[in-house]
Formats: C-alpha cells, sequence, structure tokens
C-alpha cells in the first residue's frame, strides 16, 4: 500500500536540512569569506571565498567591480594562485553540499518509506548528514590556513595570519558555512525524532485503517 505520512517531526527534520543545505551551497559559491578594508572613493569592497573573489580592476581611466572564479583550471591552477588549502576546502565544501542534497531528497523519501535493505531511512540519512557536517567545518578551518597567500596579503595586508585578518574582516559567506554546519548537526539529531514521530501508535492506527495521508502534529 502507498502512504505518505507527515509529522510535524519530520516537516522540522525537512526543513532544517533544506535550510542547512542552502547556507552551506551559499558559502561554496559567494566570495564573501575575506572581505577587505573599506575604501573612501569606492562604495564596494574587494573580497574573497573558496574559489570565487570580487576585486577592483583598473582599465584605462576607469575602475571596474568584477566577480568570478579564480582560475577555470581550479583543482589544477597553481598554488601561489589559488591555494592548496582552498582547493581543500573546496572539495570537502562540495562533499558536504552534494551529501545535503541527498539527504534532502531522503528526507521525503522517509514520508512514504521507512527502511531500504533492512536499515532505517532514518538512520542512514543522519549519519550522511554528519559526514556532511565533518566535510563543512573542515572547509570551514581549511580556508584560514590558506590566509598566507599572496592574493590574501594584496587584500588584507602583509600581517595577515591564519585566523588573523588583519586589515580585512569575515563576511557573511563564513558565517553561512557557520550556521550551515550546527544546522546539519542539528538535523541529524532531529533525525531520531523524526523517527520516533512517524512509529508512533497514532500514525501506524491510521495506516493500518487504510489512510493514504497521514498527517499528525
Amino acid at each position: 500500500m502507498c502512504y505518505i505520512i507527515i509529522t510535524s517531526g519530520s516537516l522540522v527534520w525537512f526543513l532544517c536540512t533544506l535550510v542547512a543545505n542552502m547556507l552551506i551551497a551559499t558559502a561554496l559559491v559567494t566570495p564573501k569569506w575575506l572581505i577587505g578594508p573599506t575604501s573612501d572613493q569606492m562604495a564596494r569592497q574587494s573580497s574573497v571565498g573558496i574559489n570565487t573573489r570580487c576585486k577592483m580592476m583598473q582599465q584605462q581611466v576607469t575602475t571596474t567591480y568584477h566577480c568570478g572564479r579564480f582560475d577555470l583550471d581550479g583543482f589544477a591552477t597553481d598554488s601561489t594562485v589559488y591555494p592548496s588549502e582552498w582547493k581543500a576546502a573546496m572539495f570537502f565544501m562540495s562533499l558536504g553540499v552534494v551529501l545535503l542534497s541527498v539527504t534532502v531528497f531522503m528526507t521525503l523519501v522517509t514520508c512514504c518509506r521507512q527502511s531500504a535493505f533492512g536499515k532505517s531511512i532514518h538512520n542512514m540519512t543522519a549519519c550522511a548528514q554528519v559526514v556532511a557536517g565533518i566535510s563543512a567545518m573542515l572547509a570551514l578551518f581549511l580556508h584560514p590556513l590558506g590566509w598566507r597567500a599572496e592574493r590574501v596579503q594584496r587584500l588584507c595586508g602583509t600581517d595577515v595570519e591564519p585566523f588573523y585578518t588583519n586589515d580585512c574582516s569575515i563576511g557573511m559567506s563564513f558565517y553561512c558555512g557557520l550556521i550551515g554546519v550546527v544546522l546539519t548537526f542539528a538535523a541529524a539529531g532531529l533525525s531520531l525524532t523524526a523517527e520516533s514521530a512517524n512509529m508512533r501508535q497514532r500514525v501506524r492506527r491510521r495506516v493500518e485503517e487504510g489512510s493514504k495521508l497521514v498527517c499528525i502534529p
């Protein structure tokens, strides 16, 4: 029999997973990890992220603001241009986004199926979320290790060190990633609540009665 179970626990779990995925994806694709010092002449500020940057570019007599990737070759780029620590951070953050995207789908699957191959889908999804959280957390730790790079020194000053921003400031992309990691681990814990809610006696009784859509707060 095909049935769909929606409980408050499963709904909160899904929303928490979805928001975590969106925040970590935002951190991955936006350049606002390190923000350069404010310029009196320019309203916009140069910044760098894991694999993107925004900077002022002098073109003849005009100055333009350009955002884009460091290099189209990505991981093949020389480490003096694209630090090895940022390459590793890019890998782990991307892995976290992929895993979280899968778990968003899996949280929806649990509304109509509770197990697969003799294993609880809730538990398998929670394990994937823990791995995703650890991957994103590693990326957050690795990015500051690359702050000795020449491009960061040009942006923040020569005194910049790992975990010391000097003239720069931490941008919203880093905080998005940090909040996303916290929500990812929270989502892994909520999987237990969602599984318990889906297995309650009220839910099982409604399913046995033949209800195809079970909505219980």
